[in-house]
């Protein structure tokens, strides 16, 4: 698969405050195409100054896929959920020479749990969504599982440098029949305040990718200038909605906890100064 630059249109705007000035015809619609099990002291770092005595629990949390809606763009997602493969079967089509010794022992470390028409394909016919392309925030197998079950002849995109990892030993094939994977180069966008490089997509100050590493080295958050409000879909850089409020990352599930701190540090702050902003976390709405 050969890796290209998404090429990225020039932005007008550099200040948030002239942003949502002009809000634009896009809209967001978040689909739950499955769920996972996590734990609460993953999700939220124990060590931080603000958890205070928060006990771990195990916690079901949705695996979500993102609808935006652009007036004249058209239809795109953020991130794909999972494909029908996960239902009635956690582990989907994972394949590998000890992929069955695996299932049977349950030795996997992502297992997911999906309901009937949960799946990406099912939300995208049931709206008669004609997709454009596909924003992935990185390449965790609930971010891109359902890749497999939409059209390869559109634009998939990344951050410049984001790893995919298969396993050695087993693999889930999720890119399979992807040409060209498009890649956000952040050095090439502009800094904007508080949130540092973001990427205006489609050049009207709509929709923009925002650089937030940490959960991985190229992690991408999203912010959606609708007409209602402002939306930021945090993707993994903050799971759910606690972490948020008590501005605590995760301890686990992620690459560099003190990096991924950072970028939650500065869409904590952001929301401060903008506290229009609705902000959806990567497991919860």
């Amino acid at each position: 698969m050969k890796r290209e630059i998404f090429q990225l249109k020039k932005t007008l705007a550099n200040d948030w405050g002239d942003v949502f000035k002009n809000p634009c015809p896009i809209k967001v619609t978040s689909f739950i195409t499955g769920h996972v099990i996590v734990n609460k002291l993953g999700a939220l770092n124990p060590k931080h100054p603000n958890a205070g005595e928060i006990k771990d629990e195990p916690l079901k949390v949705p695996i979500l896929a993102h609808w935006i809606q652009h007036a004249q763009y058209g239809d795109y997602l953020v991130d794909s959920g999972l494909d029908s493969s996960y239902y009635g079967d956690p582990y989907g089509k994972i394949k590998g020479v000890f992929a069955g010794l695996f299932k049977r022992l349950n030795l996997f470390v992502d297992g997911y749990i999906q309901g009937k028409n949960q799946d990406i394909s099912f939300h995208l016919k049931k709206n008669s969504v004609n997709l454009k392309g596909v924003f992935l925030s990185h390449l965790h197998s609930d971010h891109v599982a359902g890749v497999r079950d939409l059209p390869k002849d559109i634009p998939y995109v990344v951050g410049k440098g984001e790893k995919y990892k298969n396993h050695k030993f087993f693999k889930g094939n999720y890119l399979k029949g992807i040409k060209v994977l498009y890649e956000i180069d952040f050095s090439k966008a502009p800094n904007m305040p508080i949130l540092g490089p973001c990427a205006d997509i489609f050049g009207d100050g709509s929709f923009w990718a925002i650089s937030t590493p940490g959960h991985t080295h190229r992690h991408i958050s999203f912010l959606i200038n609708g007409e209602k409000c402002p939306i930021l879909l945090a993707t993994d850089a903050c799971f759910i909605k606690l972490g948020f409020e008590k501005g605590i990352g995760s301890s686990d599930y992620t690459d560099d906890v003190l990096m991924a701190q950072s970028s939650l540090n500065n869409l904590v702050e952001f929301k401060k100064c903008y506290p229009q902003v609705k902000v959806i976390c990567g497991h919860e709405i």
